[in-house]
């Protein structure tokens, strides 16, 4: 995948630095242009392409009857690379020479681009390396259209080479993404292969089944049952993309170096049981690393005991003194256990303490590491027998000195725990209590822990959604004489601009106080409005609105599923009220002949249907509909009925819609008075069509407050009615100034004092 991404950057710096070469490279190759030799080429390419829709047929039926997920991942490749040769040669078109594009995309109308890029993307993403019968007839055809292809004109050298390298792109990345069904061999060939290496058994119980590796127990075995462990080989299975952002999200100093492939996962095991045996620890000992065809086979004897969580009272105690001295142990081998809960420490019937596994297990430790996993260890026997008990264990078992019990109580936080276990700690005072009791001699007050800075996703995507909302935001400032349109701007309708900015928040009040249970002071209801619009500096206008407003619901007294029942409903009838007002108005306006100006172009609206069909597919998934099923059913069963109390209600279905109106309204004027300070004008209808519907993609754009779509959608709103464009251009800035920038340090104000009385 990663030389079918640097064929594509060398294909894309050819075009932008030295297009020539293209060209010559695009004239190796003559074109047929009449006569029999175009004719008979026509007649091959339309053979070539029945030959590859067959193969893709027999493909389907292939992975309908055997290989299910492969029919889910060529698919899949498909929409992915369909998507992006849409998205790339909308791209090259707009911003690109019209020769050069020709050469990288082909000829506009009879260009083979998009099917050849699905179809390679198809077969890749199917992954045919083990079905040679359906793999070189698949090679052949689609050799021969591109070549046919080549010769009528319909693909150029440079265009036949993006796409092919473009469907190996999207196949590859969808394959790695999703990965593919374990290649397990059947269970008549396991025991083959434990016979002959000297392990005949009888039956093989299915433990647990993960992405690319399965656990058996084996039954039968001279000495007692095995644990058997079957993984794919190298480079398949399971998908590495975790092990990868494993490795590039946490440090090596905390997780030491995970391996990115099945096989270095075994080998590690192997040799971390190997330490441990050297060092007298008990844990499962391995007997053997065997090849089954192409998987992979670790064959271990398991450690028979009784698994710490499952002992109370006094032989918890005995049992967490026997697993530090076990743990101690484990990590003078030079070993690091990894995530250490109480289910992974067998006490063991001599008095001992074991470990049921070293799946995870790192040898050649750092400090850091064997200090988490005594964390850990702590924090199992905390929950069994106390704090002082644990505390006492450490003491007595592990030898920790002052300097280690400080660092350990500084540790002593959720997110150095294993995340099974933090789970359980919620709503416990489990951290707290053993960070007192490790408290040094002589110190006072409470022992609080050092404080961890991560960088989340979301920090992530603000930042970079603002820095694309400011980029938008210069180049547009940039397009104006800002300066020279304010001299001739007309101060007192700018002034009334802002007074329909203020009238949305009321408008925004009254819509929620109709459909919440509670009664809310309108006042501070509108102040809530107000603090959303600083909110929406670092969200996308409609998520960080209704998070607000849900938040304060609850707030309020609201329990949780009935504020964002609540909060949904307003949403609903704000669509319900708004949709009618807008067809009402473009059909009082007279704009149908403009309408198909507002519209998208035929590409997007295919890239759109594309990944409409995406979605789809993913949500046809059984594990997406559950998920969709279990978080949206409580929702709709609270939302349906406060639907129905707010309609059957006529007062509170007033408040609403006129809450409604006014916001709407209060834009509306803005907008109007935006272009009455620029002695520019639109009918009252058209102004609200234009920003119903700009206000309507701003929702949808994940830019900050809708920021470069909103101002985009207006402009070109607006100049499709007939304002100029500077005209346009400066008024659409005065009204988001009056609506979107100078509200903000006021919302600010409000988001702080609202916080700080707890309302928020």
């Amino acid at each position: 995948m990663l030389l079918a991404l640097a064929g594509l950057a060398l294909l894309i710096v050819l075009a932008v630095v030295w297009p020539a070469a293209l060209t010559a490279v695009a004239d190796l190759v003559p074109t047929a242009e009449t006569g029999l030799p175009r004719t008979a080429l026509s007649v091959v390419n339309v053979a070539a392409s029945l030959a590859v829709l067959a193969v893709l047929s027999l493909l389907i039926i292939d992975a309908l009857r055997s290989r299910r997920l492969a029919l889910t991942t060529a698919v899949l490749s498909c929409f992915v690379a369909l998507l992006a040769a849409l998205i790339s040669a909308q791209v090259a078109r707009t911003a690109g020479d019209p020769a050069v594009v020709t050469l990288l995309v082909g000829p506009r109308h009879p260009s083979a681009e998009l099917p050849v890029t699905a179809a390679v993307a198809c077969l890749v993403g199917a992954d045919l390396r083990r079905r040679r019968r359906l793999r070189r007839p698949a090679l052949l055809a689609l050799t021969t259209g591109v070549a046919c292809a080549l010769l009528l004109g319909s693909l150029t050298v440079p265009s036949a080479t993006g796409a092919v390298l473009l469907g190996v792109t999207a196949g590859l990345a969808v394959r790695l993404i999703v990965g593919v069904l374990p290649a397990r061999p059947a269970d008549e060939r396991i025991r083959s292969v434990l016979t002959t290496a000297g392990w005949p058994v009888t039956t093989l119980r299915p433990l647990e089944e993960g992405a690319g590796r399965v656990r058996f127990e084996a039954l039968g075995a001279p000495g007692g049952s095995l644990a058997v462990t079957v993984a794919d080989p190298d480079g398949r299975g399971v998908p590495p993309v975790r092990r990868m952002w494993r490795m590039v999200r946490l440090r090596t100093a905390a997780v030491g170096r995970p391996s990115l492939s099945l096989r270095g996962e075994l080998e590690r095991q192997a040799l971390s049981a190997a330490l441990a045996q050297a060092g007298d620890v008990p844990a499962p000992r391995v007997l053997a690393l065997l090849a089954a065809g192409p998987a992979l086979v670790l064959v271990e004897r398991p450690l028979v005991g009784t698994p710490l969580a499952d002992v109370e009272g006094a032989e918890a105690v005995r049992g967490l003194h026997a697993a530090v001295r076990g743990l101690r142990r484990l990590h003078d081998a030079g070993l690091a256990h990894g995530t250490l809960t109480a289910d992974d420490v067998l006490l063991l019937p001599d008095g001992g303490a074991g470990f049921a596994d070293l799946r995870v297990a790192q040898p050649a430790t750092t400090e850091l590491q064997r200090e988490l996993d005594v964390v850990a260890l702590l924090v199992a026997g905390g929950r069994l027998v106390g704090a002082e008990e644990a505390v006492a264990a450490l003491r007595a078992e592990y030898r920790s000195t002052p300097a280690t019990e400080t660092r350990l109580a500084a540790l002593l936080q959720p997110v150095a725990v294993p995340q099974s276990v933090r789970r359980t700690l919620r709503g416990t005072s489990v951290l707290d209590d053993l960070r007192t009791t490790l408290r040094p001699p002589g110190a006072a007050g409470h022992l609080a822990p050092v404080r961890l800075e991560r960088l989340r996703a979301r920090t992530v995507v603000s930042v970079a959604a603002a820095t694309l909302a400011a980029h938008i935001l210069v180049a547009q400032l940039s397009t104006v004489s800002i300066l020279g349109a304010l001299r001739e701007a007309r101060p007192g309708w700018l002034g009334v601009a802002l007074l329909g900015s203020a009238a949305t928040y009321l408008g925004a009040a009254l819509a929620l106080h109709a459909f919440v249970p509670a009664a809310l002071p309108l006042g501070r209801t509108a102040l809530v409005q107000l603090a959303s619009s600083f909110v929406t500096l670092v969200t996308p206008p409609t998520v960080g609105h209704v998070g607000l407003n849900v938040r304060y619901v609850q707030r309020e007294g609201v329990p949780t599923t009935e504020a964002v029942a609540s909060v949904a409903v307003k949403e609903t009838v704000t669509v319900a009220v708004t949709i009618p007002v807008l067809l009402l108005c473009g059909w009082l306006s007279g704009v149908s002949a403009s309408r198909l100006t507002l519209l998208p172009s035929g590409t997007v609206l295919a890239v759109l249907a594309v990944a409409a069909v995406g979605l789809a597919l993913v949500a046809a998934a059984p594990p997406t509909r559950r998920a969709m099923r279990r978080r949206l059913e409580p929702l709709a069963r609270r939302a349906l009925p406060q639907l129905l109390t707010a309609v059957s209600g006529p007062r509170r279905l007033a408040t609403a819609v006129a809450g409604i109106l006014v916001l709407n309204a209060g834009y509306a004027l803005a907008l109007d008075a935006s272009l009455r300070a620029f002695s520019v004008s639109l009918p009252v209808t058209t102004l609200v069509v234009v920003y119903l519907a700009s206000s309507t993609l701003g929702s949808a754009a994940p830019t900050p407050g809708g920021l470069g779509a909103v101002e985009a959608a207006l402009v070109g709103g607006l100049t499709a009615t007939g304002i100029p464009v500077a005209a346009a251009v400066t008024a659409v800035l005065a009204y988001r100034t009056a609506t979107f920038w100078l509200p903000a340090p006021l919302g600010w104000v409000a988001f702080v004092g609202l916080q700080r009385r707890g309302r928020i």
